[in-house]
């Protein structure tokens, strides 16, 4: 009788472990020079096994109290194939969803020349979902903001 109970319950334990390791999906980030596409994930980004993989951007306000107020934006990547890039821009549409990504965000852009030597944003998106489980570790002994430690 408990072989009955058994099976089905392992069965059902191998489904989940399987449904939740299938979200496990990295997305290296890959610079193609060629079609002025760079797209990738920060979490695999930030753990990926080199020291050159990475994707990002980032906005900066300038107000010096005299002048109106400057916004830029800006995007960067670099892949294990050491292809890198770095694009700006002031385009009021691409700096709102550069600001919108986060820490785990998916990022693809797109550049152009810019006709001095480099390169501008012409295009950005971005996916905060994550189709993955990433593996924290949790230290049990930190403290939360209220002053009481967490205790299992």
């Amino acid at each position: 009788m408990k072989i009955r109970y058994l099976l089905p319950m392992a069965a059902l334990t191998l489904m989940a472990g399987a449904a939740i390791a299938g979200l496990y999906r990295p997305a290296p980030v890959v610079v193609d020079v060629d079609t002025m596409i760079a797209s990738g994930d920060q979490w695999t980004a930030r753990t990926a096994d080199n020291d050159l993989d990475f994707i990002g951007c980032g906005t900066l306000v300038v107000d010096n109290g005299v002048n109106p107020v400057f916004y830029w934006g800006f995007c960067q990547a670099g892949d294990s194939d050491e292809n890198s890039i770095t694009c700006f821009t002031t385009n009021t549409n691409l700096l709102d969803t550069m600001k919108a990504t986060s820490d785990f965000s998916f990022i693809s852009f797109s550049w152009q020349d810019d006709g001095g030597g480099g390169a501008e944003c012409t295009r950005v998106r971005y996916s905060t979902q994550s189709v993955y489980l990433p593996n924290f570790k949790v230290n049990k002994d930190r403290r939360r903001s209220d002053g009481d430690s967490d205790s299992d």
